[in-house]
């Protein structure tokens, strides 16, 4: 990039800089670019190609939101657009002047993002991302202090190009330029964190820069500001050895880029190959002197998020035979080509598959931190949802994560949908009709509203509990997991759920870091429950699996105990679960609710679940008929919550009658009560992970069974004891 546009993209929104130059033709780009070419399509994705420099568009936003085990994450833009981003294998991080991984970067950091197109057009797919600081500090650049304004918030300095770590007077800049300051931003000199007060006029300052001042061209405000040159060098050293031990501990990735029997031919990634040669010189070694000894190294099949599959169980020895060119003009390569030879063959050693190379004998093969390897060895939990991987070959239909080529699953008579064969949307609940199990959302990307319907199987999901539609206030935001209508419209939910519940379905609570009320805004971490690893007696506290912000204000509810308090209340590592309202693509929304504290949890997931208790035992246990034999009937419960569908059925009635009532397709009984004796309990069959699939199947054996029963017809059941409804209306005991 010219050093004249560099200059411009520092100081000044991006898309001024991008659209100023768009109708030139530079020749030496097969493809768009932010500056020329415009005529030409932009540069696409190929398996096993790293993207080309400039092949990208390039957006800058402060960073909101980090997902750590899917390397992906989201970003604001000036205009308060959200767009979110994943990461490719080779994509990499650029924090401070060194590389660096997501966990690293401060949530409402500025970063410049590059990036490409995924499948749909979107530019998501991100090569790289720079803050301020590297920016300004990988093109020699550096800020000179002119004059100090703490009383306005503002430093008037001129860029300068730094040679050889002194200060040219040849200004880059006509004129001044501002920085503005707050009263969060950080000051550092050498290892220390100092006072505003201490930056004087003629200090050398590199800055990074957040969102949330200014709005259109001008600076944004600094959120850390490190004065001189020593300064500089010695956080850029810092971040470059917490990378190296990062490698080290999960192994250099890589992808195989050729097999020829047990010879593989593998390119590892890096930001740019100085950035490898640095963790190399780090670690004594030498990439060519490794092909010439023929040094033995270890291998770990990993996926497209780069986490390997138990590596002290499942890595293979390699020898590294030869070393060979790749290519440097690109995002993401190493500069290191190697041909290895296995011991033994893996089916996961494929083209354009993923590894983790263990590149020195020091270095320790072992599992992943919790959460991000794909096989949690030695740990003693259920693993959550969101941290399997997902493999789309498993599934004989197109699902939310692959399959693209396949039609969607067709919903069938009288079977519950299979796993994953939802389309999940988020959007805000606006209208429901509790009778008829209908509703109204709002998709919160596109703004549009979504008419569904609930079928019989359909369950709604409040604070981590089966609850009704009437329990779920008007504009909370909700997963709604849908399929096709028979007009092909994703319109049938089997499942909605509030945020609460999906956060705690994956084991994920928030822990609070900071409070910014002033702004708005609260800094979390995502924490996974704490586990027993490797046998110990102790539970093992997981790494954070991310970081996001959550927007709060005047209406957010805070409650804590039976107690709601105010937001002020809030205190540094206070463990949080949430309800949201009102995102959008140009919104973060913000918490309508925020519960504080594992017995909170509890408290309002009991709360919730003891009111829908009794709403089951007045109403009946809702129910499919299966199938009918004679006088043998066979129903499978309906339920959302299988732990607590089995708490509330209490056991088998063996001995004693059950009662029957049909219902419609809404879950009304009608009719008459049928009585009827427990015959048996079946397995459950091949309905585990099933929405709405309570898992229990019953015999039931009336005298005689009516004319309506038949496989299909909705049933609700009732124990011996529960209050059974009458034509009048009024309950009376089941006897």
């Amino acid at each position: 990039m010219k050093n004249v546009l560099l200059t411009a993209l520092l100081l000044f929104p991006l898309a001024a800089a991008m659209a100023a130059d768009a109708a030139k033709v530079d020749p030496k780009y097969p493809f768009r670019t932010d500056w020329a070419n415009a005529h030409l399509p932009w540069y696409q994705l190929k398996t096993g190609e790293f993207p080309p420099h400039h092949s990208d568009r390039r957006i800058g936003g402060e960073l909101i939101e980090v997902d750590y085990i899917h390397r992906a994450g989201r970003f604001r833009l000036g205009n308060g657009e959200l767009v979110d981003f994943t990461m490719p294998p080779f994509g990499t991080v650029y924090y401070l002047n060194a590389e660096a991984d997501l966990r690293d970067v401060p949530l409402g950091t500025f970063f410049l993002f590059f990036l490409n197109q995924d499948e749909q057009g979107g530019f998501t797919k991100l090569a790289t991302m720079q803050d301020e600081y590297t920016m300004l500090a990988g093109h020699g650049f550096t800020y000179r202090v002119d004059d100090v304004k703490l009383s306005e918030g503002k430093l008037s300095v001129a860029t300068l190009k730094v040679t050889k770590q002194k200060l040219s007077e040849n200004k880059l800049d006509e004129g001044h330029n501002e920085l503005f300051v707050n009263g969060q931003t950080r000051v550092w000199k050498g290892e220390q964190q100092v006072k505003p007060d201490d930056i004087a006029v003629g200090d050398s300052l590199l800055v990074s820069l957040g969102g949330n001042a200014t709005k259109g061209p001008g600076p944004r405000w600094c959120t850390d500001i490190w004065i001189g040159a020593d300064t500089h060098k010695l956080v850029s050293e810092k971040q470059r050895k917490k990378h190296t031990q990062f490698i080290r501990e999960r192994g250099v990735p890589a992808w195989i880029d050729k097999i020829d029997g047990r010879k593989l031919t593998v390119t590892l990634f890096a930001s740019e190959p100085a950035s490898l040669r640095g963790l190399f010189a780090d670690e004594s070694i030498d990439a060519a002197q490794w092909a010439k000894e023929h040094r033995h190294i270890t291998v770990v099949v990993a996926n497209e998020h780069l986490r390997s599959y138990w590596p002290p169980v499942t890595n293979r020895g390699a020898n590294v035979l030869e070393l060979q060119n790749a290519p440097t003009d690109c995002y993401g390569c190493g500069g290191v080509r190697w041909v290895i030879e296995v011991d033994s063959l893996l089916e996961g050693f494929r083209v354009g598959r993923n590894l983790r190379l263990f590149v020195h004998p020091s270095w320790p093969v072992k599992d992943m931190p919790f959460g991000e390897g794909l096989h949690e060895g030695g740990h003693d939990f259920e693993e959550p949802p969101e941290a399997r991987e997902e493999e789309p070959a498993d599934y004989p239909f197109r699902t939310d994560f692959g399959n693209p080529h396949l039609p969607w699953c067709q919903l069938q008579p009288v079977r519950f949908p299979p796993p994953r064969s939802e389309h999940q949307i988020i959007g805000d609940l606006m209208q429901v009709d509790v009778s008829r199990r209908t509703g109204q959302f709002r998709n919160e990307r596109t703004g549009e509203l979504v008419h569904f319907t609930l079928p019989p199987f359909g369950t709604v999901m409040r604070l981590n509990a089966e609850a009704d539609l009437s329990d779920l206030p008007l504009g909370t935001r909700c997963r709604f997991m849908l399929h096709q209508d028979t007009h092909g419209a994703f319109t049938i939910a089997s499942v909605v759920m509030d945020e609460y519940t999906w956060l705690v379905g994956n084991t994920v609570t928030y822990r609070l870091e900071a409070a910014r009320l002033d702004e708005g805004r609260l800094f979390v971490g995502h924490e996974a429950a704490p586990v027993k690893v490797d046998y110990q007696l102790e539970p093992h506290k997981p790494p954070y699996l991310g970081r996001t912000m959550l927007g709060v204000d005047a209406q957010t509810r805070v409650w804590k105990g039976d107690q709601q308090i105010t937001l002020g209340g809030l205190a540094a590592n206070d463990q949080l679960l949430i309800n949201l309202t009102g995102g959008s693509a140009t919104n973060m929304g913000r918490c309508t609710d925020i519960w504080v504290g594992a017995e909170t949890h509890q408290q309002a997931t009991g709360k919730q679940r003891a009111q829908y208790a009794a709403r089951l035992k007045e109403r009946g246990l809702p129910a499919w008929i299966e199938s009918v034999d004679g006088r043998k009937v066979t129903v499978i419960f309906i339920a959302g919550d299988r732990d607590h569908f089995n708490a509330v059925l209490s056991g088998d009635p063996w001995g004693k009658p059950v009662f029957a009532i049909l219902a419609d397709e809404n879950l009304h009984g009608q009719g008459t009560v049928l009585k009827a004796g427990f015959a048996n309990h079946l397995p459950e069959g091949a309905t585990y992970g099933s929405p709405g699939c309570s898992g229990v199947r019953w015999v039931i054996e009336p005298e005689q069974v009516p004319e309506g029963w038949r496989p299909g017809q909705v049933v609700r059941v009732f124990k011996e004891g529960w209050p059974l409804p009458t034509a009048g209306g009024a309950a009376t005991p089941a006897k």
